[in-house]
């Protein structure tokens, strides 16, 4: 794998494992329950977390594979990517509260099981959209985000890392605010 595409790709799998870390061993009964009636349980985080990973894998594939098409040549730099997504960052961090769109609203009374296997499912897709997008120079393709404006592929990837980020803070909030 082209050394940019593995720098992110490493960095979102080190945001799963923060991700998964955070629950870990905590009963199955305490991760259905909601914080608040309008709040989310942590099975419930998980199922976005899968639909909005689930789309960007496709997006990627979709993209990649028309760039390619289109004769898009391959990434010469090896230079980090990583820096290339701090304002969008910073952007994400001074909001506070995000509403999630319809489209990536999970059902009510997910099942744990269920929503870990989907998101094992989600990074399974995002993997392959991965080595579809080998080689290509993802910095030249660019697709707009509804909130941060247009994004290139590898900001992106970097976008699934934050964005687990983000809801494994809410997960630590959910699971503080819930009973034992």
């Amino acid at each position: 794998m082209h050394a940019r595409l593995a720098e992110t790709m490493n960095y979102v799998e080190e945001k799963r494992k923060e991700l998964l870390q955070t629950f870990a061993g905590v009963p199955a009964d305490r991760l259905g329950r909601r914080p608040s009636a309008g709040g989310w349980s942590v099975a419930e985080i998980l199922e976005h977390l899968t639909m909005v990973e689930s789309g960007i894998a496709r997006l990627i594939t979709k993209r990649a594979g028309r760039a390619r098409e289109a004769g898009l040549g391959e990434e010469k730099s090896t230079e980090s990517v990583l820096a290339s997504f701090d304002q969008q960052s910073a952007t994400l961090e001074a909001t506070e509260v995000m509403q999630s769109p319809v489209t990536v609203q999970p059902r009510a009374n997910v099942d744990i099981s269920d929503a870990l296997k989907g998101l094992e499912s989600s990074r399974e897709a995002l993997r392959a959209a991965a080595v579809t997008a080998n080689g290509l120079s993802l910095g030249e393709i660019k697709h707009t985000h509804p909130i941060l404006g247009e994004l290139d592929l590898y900001q992106w990837l970097i976008f699934v890392g934050q964005h687990e980020g983000r809801h494994r803070k809410q997960i630590e909030r959910t699971l503080n605010s819930i009973s034992k």
